[in-house]
């Protein structure tokens, strides 16, 4: 379920996006229809402007809504590659400390044994 939160968050960006185009697509149609009732020009005319503004605002909401949350998923995908790049790293750097601990305690034998016993 929390496998790859990264991508999900990202896959949800996505969804709410479509939805919030879709919800202010069907805003937008609802005012018009609602304006084609009204007699006078004036009216009709500025409930237009009104669904056009819906329509507008919504979809803008919409696009913010999934960048952030997109930016959210990315923030966590490359967060986790960073933790598992250190991870390797760390691991890289205590083979090599045990290596060079190892090379150290090879060469003290070693001049051990050189060493002329009195």
């Amino acid at each position: 379920m929390f496998d790859n939160i990264g991508r999900k968050i990202k896959g949800l960006a996505r969804v709410v996006f479509l939805v919030g185009i879709v919800f202010s697509g069907i805003g937008m149609i609802g005012m018009w229809i609602t304006g084609t009732g009204l007699n006078d020009n004036a009216g009709g005319f500025t409930i237009f402007i009104a669904g056009l503004l819906i329509g507008a605002i919504g979809t803008l909401c919409a696009w913010m809504a999934g960048c952030l949350l997109t930016g959210f998923g990315e923030l966590i995908e490359n967060s986790e590659a960073i933790r598992h790049n250190t991870e390797d790293a760390q691991y890289s750097l205590d083979n090599l400390r045990s290596m060079a601990e190892e090379y150290r305690r090879s060469g003290k034998r070693a001049r051990q044994q050189e060493e002329p016993q009195e």
